[in-house]
């Protein structure tokens, strides 16, 4: 990937990149060094399992997305993504992409 991350003297995250979907591997890096936490918070919430990890209070919002079916939800809109936006869905790849190098590193 061609792009490059700048922090200010503040820590702010700068992004440069040649192309937008350099750039959202990059976004996606960022998110992953930065936000780790909040991406395994929302995965939780998203999975409908939060309350394992916070607490009973997250009980009701753990049974609304499981009763709501999300995750199957999610899939059936990515692959009517994948369908009729192929630029839009290889974009969000490389973010996954990003995030998932900044994880593992």
């Amino acid at each position: 990937m061609a792009g490059e991350i700048f922090r200010d003297p503040w820590g702010i995250p700068h992004l440069r990149a040649d192309s937008a979907r350099d750039l959202a591997y990059v976004q996606g890096r960022v998110t992953a060094l930065d936000r780790a936490w909040q991406l395994e918070v929302e995965r939780h919430r998203a999975q409908g399992t939060s309350a394992a990890f916070l607490g009973p209070e997250a009980l009701s919002w753990d049974c609304f997305v499981r009763r709501a079916r999300l995750a199957d939800t999610a899939r059936r809109c990515w692959s009517e993504l994948e369908r009729t936006d192929p630029e839009t869905a290889e974009w969000l790849r490389a973010y996954v992409d990003g995030v998932n190098e900044g994880l593992a590193s």
